[in-house]
């Protein structure tokens, strides 16, 4: 089956804030300015309009690098309205392109197939890679992972001094199992489905192993390989 491509309105919520204005002028760019005859017809949104939130967010976003916790607000607005912007283009540049990969190259716009296959790949075996993790505050670490395919859930348990025991392992459908007759350590589990995590409550000075696994939909991976870490002291 050919690929249909589509613009990924994911792929506009996660475009860096440090890269959103010049991301976005690059999408003006190439649906206004550089490519008329490929955008014709009527846009949702005038070019005055798009050029006018890249500006305003520029500005907001400045203010608030330097003027701390009183700007944050009017920053947030605007990067949440030049979003809005980005994704009110995406109908009218999959109209446009129908599929069109060379078009959407023109249009700068992130695209996908509207495909994924990221449960396939955790039922056949992917788990989390690459864990990393650095002391924060007493009690507390900051830990994450390589990041998986979109929309992946993050989970993780930290044992307390000892590997968790041979044999212990998360089914397809997230059930943790230990082997009977074994006993387990003090564990801190986090399922707020997020890649970077702190970790709380920790004892101090004292060694914990790290476990991570990520969820797609009802599909969960095993476990990944453990990761020594502390906390802060």
């Amino acid at each position: 089956m050919a690929d249909v491509f589509k613009v990924s309105e994911e792929g506009i919520r996660a475009i860096k804030v440090d890269d959103l204005g010049g991301r976005a002028n690059e999408i003006l760019q190439g649906v206004y300015v550089l490519n008329p005859t490929v955008f014709t017809g009527l846009h949702p949104i005038t070019e005055t309009v798009l050029s006018d939130g890249i500006l305003l967010f520029n500005n907001k976003r400045a203010a608030y690098k330097q003027g701390g916790l009183g700007a944050k607000l009017p920053y947030e607005g605007a990067h949440t309205g030049l979003i809005d912007l980005l994704i009110e283009l995406k109908p009218y540049v999959d109209g446009i392109a129908n599929g069109n990969e060379d078009i959407y190259k023109l249009s700068k716009m992130p695209y996908d197939t509207g495909t994924n296959d990221t449960a396939v790949k955790i039922a056949a075996g992917a788990v989390p890679v690459n864990l990393v993790y650095s002391p924060d505050i007493t009690g507390a670490a900051r830990v994450s992972c390589d990041a998986f395919d979109k929309n992946t859930k993050y989970h993780c348990v930290a044992t307390q001094g000892e590997l968790l025991p041979v044999g212990t392992f998360v089914s397809l459908d997230g059930q943790l199992m230990t082997p009977g007759g074994l006993a387990m350590p003090p564990c801190i589990f986090n399922f707020n489905g997020k890649r970077n995590k702190i970790l709380l409550n920790m004892v101090t000075k004292t060694d914990y192993y790290l476990y991570m696994f990520m969820m797609y939909g009802s599909a969960v991976s095993g476990l990944s390989a453990p990761l020594k870490i502390v906390s802060g002291n």
